[in-house]
């Protein structure tokens, strides 16, 4: 019952992406149009993912992988339990962790361990605490400087004026009605990390850089174990690179950020994330109510906001920024706003590689660019496409048009779905992932 209740719920938002990206494409003759439609297939995983991500000494993933709104639904099954994600993406993160998972569960089994935790429960934990809940009355990191503290109180203490500000102005002129569809059946609402200007969190940072993983985890066997790792760090004295040093953890197997964000995440307090990102958002020509709204939802993680922003920073001032963070600002659930990252990187590469881009637009959640030769190009990070009602709908809209239009896709495509956008004029290209 509740596996069905995750399929229809995890569709039934994701199946929105393609019928959304049915704005920029052009029309099919009736003939192109009576294609016969493909049921959603049930693929071997080696089709949409690399082989090491679907089995390895920790894991293997259950055979065959069916698709949930043009991603794939894997299974993974773990010596740490089980696993259900959605999209490639969030396979190869969830893979990379389990070694993080059994580095952590050895060290924390060792004595020394041990000992810190009693250490740190002695110690005045509720002052750690306390820079997530009494910021202002908390100090830490103080060897970094008088006047960074300082820029985090008052930023802190900026954000929150201005949080109420836009909640008394939200109350006399309520906003329109979001259109944000809830969040996919089984996944939560990641803890909030921005309110902690001294730095609290700089133990779980230093253990993610040593784990080559991200602090903000949402993993729920990763991130308590993260929890204790940094409490008997933080306040434990327990030495990250001791106890880490022998453990050698693998090269990430999917790109999930480039290496100017991970540095960043690793060695930047999320605060400090809030106040580049916003003045970076700021200089981009998006709207200070706008970006407040953005980096506000805490779906997007001090990780997938600096991800998003970094990708967006790539295009410079151009048309169009703010559309995109507004359906960021309003967006739920985490394999939405990856989806949202990985198809702007891919615009982001588009620029760089192939045609320079001069405006971008959002149909729904999908990305879409004008390049200054007039060329459409729609990004779409789903992991196969096959030709069914939906993309049928897409390829039949003739709302943009232009010399040339360009459909780039993370995964592959089926047969079918190539001939059809071939004939509709338009141009594919598959395996586009970062």
């Amino acid at each position: 019952m509740a596996s069905a209740r995750a399929r229809r719920s995890t569709f039934n938002g994701l199946a929105a992406i393609l019928v959304a990206m049915a704005l920029v494409a052009p029309g099919l003759n009736t003939a192109h149009a009576k294609l016969a439609f493909e049921p959603a297939p049930t693929l071997p995983g080696g089709e949409l993912a690399p082989a090491a991500m679907l089995k390895g000494p920790l894991h293997t993933v259950a055979e065959p992988v069916s698709l949930d709104g043009y991603f794939g639904r894997f299974e993974i099954e773990s010596k740490f339990g089980k696993f259900s994600v959605v999209g490639v993406n969030m396979l190869g993160v969830r893979v990379h962790e389990l070694q993080a998972i059994e580095a952590l569960q050895q060290v924390q089994q060792s004595q020394a361990f041990q000992d810190a935790l009693v250490r740190s429960a002695q110690a005045p934990v509720r002052f750690a605490q306390s820079a997530v809940t009494n910021p202002i009355q908390t100090v830490e990191n103080v060897g970094q400087g008088l006047g960074t503290v300082i820029g985090r109180i008052g930023f802190f203490a900026q954000s929150s004026v201005q949080s109420m500000s836009d909640a008394a102005a939200d109350r006399n002129a309520p906003p329109p009605q979001s259109n944000a569809a809830p969040a996919p059946y089984g996944e939560t609402v990641p803890s909030g990390f921005t309110g902690d200007p001294f730095g609290f969190n700089r133990a779980r940072r230093e253990w993610a850089q040593q784990l080559n993983i991200d602090p903000y985890t949402t993993n729920p066997v990763l991130r308590p174990l993260l929890d204790n790792a940094a409490t008997a760090s933080f306040a434990g004295s327990f030495a990250v690179n001791t106890a880490l040093g022998a453990v050698s953890m693998p090269v990430n197997l999917v790109v999930e950020f480039d290496t100017t964000v991970r540095d960043k995440v690793w060695n930047t307090p999320a605060i400090d994330l809030a106040r580049q990102n916003e003045a970076t958002l700021l200089s981009l020509g998006v709207a200070g109510r706008t970006t407040r709204d953005f980096l506000r939802n805490r779906w997007f993680t001090p990780s997938l906001q600096t991800a998003l922003v970094t990708a967006l920073a790539k295009f410079g001032a151009i048309d169009g920024m703010e559309s995109v963070i507004q359906v960021a600002s309003r967006m739920q659930g985490e394999t939405r706003a990856r989806f949202l990252i990985e198809s702007v990187r891919m615009l982001a590469q588009h620029h760089e590689k192939d045609t320079r881009i001069a405006k971008l637009r959002m149909s729904h959640l999908v990305p879409i660019a004008v390049a200054t030769d007039g060329t459409l190009v729609a990004a779409a990070a789903v992991d196969y496409v096959y030709w069914d009602k939906n993309t049928a709908e897409f390829a039949q809209r003739r709302e943009f048009k232009g010399k040339r239009r360009v459909l780039l896709v993370a995964g592959p495509a089926s047969a079918t779905a190539k001939e059809a956008f071939a004939k509709a004029g338009v141009t594919m290209r598959t395996g586009m992932r970062p």
